[in-house]
C-alpha cells in the first residue's frame, strides 16, 4: 500500500514494464522515500533491475506512473570485469561521474577534486586512488564504481547489486556510503541479494515474479523473504513426495 508521499519522495503507481514481449513488472504500488535507503529484494528474475532500469530511465513503463523522478539521476549498474581493464586509475573512474557538470574536456578545479575526494573517502579508497583499475580487487573495484556515483550528488541514487561478489568489508563500507547519502537527502535504491544489506535498510521491498509481495523495514523484509522461501521449499518437497 502506497502511504502518503512528501514532495521529494518517488511514487510507483501501478506500474507495469515490459521487455519485449515479456511482462516483467505489474502493479507496484510503493513510495521510495527521500532519505532513506530503498532495498528491492527478490530472487533472480523477480524484476529487482528491471524496477532499477526503469527508475533510471532506461525502460519506459508499459502502463502506470513513476510521480516525482526528478532529471538528475545516478546509476551504479552491476559490475562487469571488461571494466577492469581499461587503462584508468581510481581516481579518473570517480571523476568520470562528474563529465555531466564539467563536460569530457572541462577541468574539475578546486570544488570538483574536493568532491572526488569525499566519494573516495565514502568508500574508504581514497588511499587507492592513484592505483590501477586492473590492480584493485574485485570489492575494491565495486567500491570504486560506487564513488563513481556517490560523486554526482544526485537526488536519485540507483544501484543495481553493489555488493555481488564484493567481500564484507566492501560490503559494510558501501553500505555506509549509502546510509550517509540517504541522510544527505537522496532517494538512494538497492537492488540487493545480500542479507545482510537488506537488513540494514531502513525500508525494503520484496519482489517475486514481478509483483511486490512484502514491503516494510528492511529487517521484516528479510523474514518475510526467509519465511516465504521455506514455504516454497516445503511446497516443493511435497510435490515430489507426491
Amino acid at each position: 500500500m502506497c502511504t502518503d508521499p512528501a514532495p521529494s519522495d518517488i511514487r510507483l503507481e501501478q506500474l507495469e514494464v515490459r521487455r519485449g514481449d515479456a511482462l516483467v513488472l505489474t502493479g507496484i504500488d510503493c513510495v521510495l522515500r527521500a532519505g532513506a535507503v530503498t532495498a528491492v529484494a527478490g530472487g533472480n528474475g523477480s524484476g529487482k533491475s528491471t524496477l532499477i532500469e526503469a527508475l533510471a530511465g532506461l525502460l519506459a513503463p508499459a502502463a502506470g506512473r513513476i510521480h516525482g523522478l526528478p532529471a538528475a539521476r545516478s546509476l551504479v549498474p552491476q559490475r562487469t570485469e571488461g571494466g577492469a581493464r581499461l587503462p584508468l586509475t581510481a581516481r579518473q573512474v570517480v571523476e568520470l561521474g562528474m563529465w555531466r557538470e564539467r563536460g569530457l574536456l572541462g577541468r574539475l578545479g578546486a570544488a570538483g577534486r574536493a568532491r572526488v575526494d569525499d566519494a573516495l573517502d565514502a568508500v574508504g579508497m581514497r588511499a587507492l586512488a592513484r592505483r590501477q583499475l586492473a590492480e584493485l580487487s574485485g570489492g575494491q573495484r565495486q567500491r570504486i564504481l560506487v564513488a563513481q556515483g556517490l560523486v554526482q550528488r544526485a537526488p536519485l541514487l540507483l544501484l543495481d547489486e553493489p555488493a555481488a561478489a564484493a567481500d564484507a568489508e566492501a560490503r559494510d563500507r558501501i553500505d555506509e556510503a549509502l546510509a550517509a547519502a540517504a541522510s544527505a537527502g537522496a532517494v538512494v535504491v538497492v537492488a540487493t541479494h545480500d542479507a545482510v544489506s537488506l537488513g540494514r535498510a531502513d525500508r525494503a521491498l520484496l519482489l517475486e515474479r514481478g509483483r511486490l509481495v512484502a514491503e516494510g523495514r528492511g529487517s521484516e523484509v528479510a523474514e518475510a523473504q526467509a519465511e516465504r522461501a521455506a514455504a516454497w521449499r516445503i511446497a516443493g518437497a511435497d510435490r515430489r513426495a507426491d
